[in-house]
């Protein structure tokens, strides 16, 4: 099903599930609940990446329907408004809960150049906020893609972006070396093809059929295989990485059946709209409960000790949900209210997108 908006521009309710239930996904993988499981393996684990390529998606829509001068200017001031002022807003809370909750040098090192970091988006030392940083670098790089792509062609794009993204694929070990474990996380080439991917699907996603689903399930079924190192194990990294991609594309036809659905496509399109907000939400209420129960999480062992030992993991699932959606409610409630003093005369920035 396609809406049309007020702008008289396209709009695919599938996009939004999708991004719902990608938000979940990293509900769970933070929370831990289903770790070791299949669902895990094959589902959740992948969320962030299939957010990638709906970034890749929704931004070459954006400039395919904004083609007059100054769209450029207009793109990165959408930019700052939808993602570094939320990210702001999010490290400012951050810091009152660290002198509130006081967490252990080990867990949090407070050093003069941190609100720099802050500022310019590397939300450094606030756990799991490496997507922010990741999504920002894609907001600059956008426009690139976009030039890119209407020089030598989508498909030209993804080539070149799978020939980026394969180094990064060949060398994890000496890249995170390299760039430390924070760097690794949000080293953007890693991610070129999802964005790409994205792009190519903006001509197609209001028009997944049966062949489009069938299709992606023979090319996901043995990239899954590949993931899980029961066939051809040396190339498990591969697996994973190009498994996204059909995965998202399942993922859209089966939303696109379940809209219509009552509450559960309204429920997941709220989620897929408020995303953004509801990742901040989840990741000033996680390192809250960190902070004050313990725990750990690496990139080799999981998630271990403090909290992920003291709460049933379903019931802390829950709190992260939660959390998220009561952030999401007082950040919408300060938006309301920076525009009602504006119109009362007041000089504060416009921060509506």
């Amino acid at each position: 099903m396609v809406e049309r908006t007020s702008r008289g521009t396209a709009h695919i309710p599938a996009i939004d599930m999708v991004k719902g239930w990608a938000i979940l996904g990293v509900t769970l993988i933070h929370s831990s609940v289903l770790d070791g499981t299949p669902w895990m393996s094959l589902l959740f684990q992948h969320a962030v990446p299939v957010f990638l390529v709906l970034f890749g998606l929704n931004s070459e829509t954006w400039f395919r329907r904004h083609t007059r001068r100054g769209r450029i200017r207009q793109w990165y001031r959408r930019g700052l408004k939808r993602i570094l002022v939320p990210a702001w807003a999010a490290a400012a809370v951050w810091w009152v809960t660290v002198f509130v909750l006081r967490p252990p040098e080990p867990m949090v090192r407070l050093t003069i150049g941190l609100p720099f970091w802050h500022a310019i988006g590397w939300l450094n030392q606030i756990g799991t906020s490496w997507f922010v940083t990741l999504i920002l670098q894609f907001v600059l790089l956008f426009p690139l893609f976009h030039w890119l792509s209407r020089r030598i062609g989508a498909y030209a794009l993804f080539f070149l972006c799978f020939l980026i993204t394969m180094p990064t694929l060949m060398f994890p070990h000496w890249l995170r070396e390299t760039l430390g474990i924070a760097g690794w996380f949000f080293f953007p080439p890693r991610f070129f093809i999802h964005v790409a991917f994205g792009m190519l699907l903006a001509d197609r996603v209001g028009r997944l059929g049966w062949r489009s689903l069938l299709l992606a399930i023979l090319i996901l079924i043995p990239l899954y295989l590949v993931h899980q190192r029961v066939w051809t194990p040396g190339l498990w990294r591969f697996g994973g990485r190009f498994l996204e991609l059909p995965l998202t594309v399942v993922l859209l036809w089966i939303m696109a059946q379940l809209d219509g659905v009552g509450p559960l496509e309204r429920g997941l399109s709220w989620l897929g709209q408020h995303s953004y907000g509801l990742y901040l939400g989840q990741m000033l209420t996680h390192n809250a409960f960190l902070y004050r129960f313990g725990g750990a999480c690496t990139l080799y062992d999981g998630c271990y000790g403090g909290l992920f030992d003291k709460f049933n993991l379903w019931l802390y699932t829950a709190l992260l949900l939660l959390g998220s959606m009561a952030f999401v409610y007082l950040g919408n409630q300060a938006l309301e209210w920076n525009e009602t003093l504006r119109k009362r005369g007041w000089r504060l920035p416009d921060l509506s997108v």
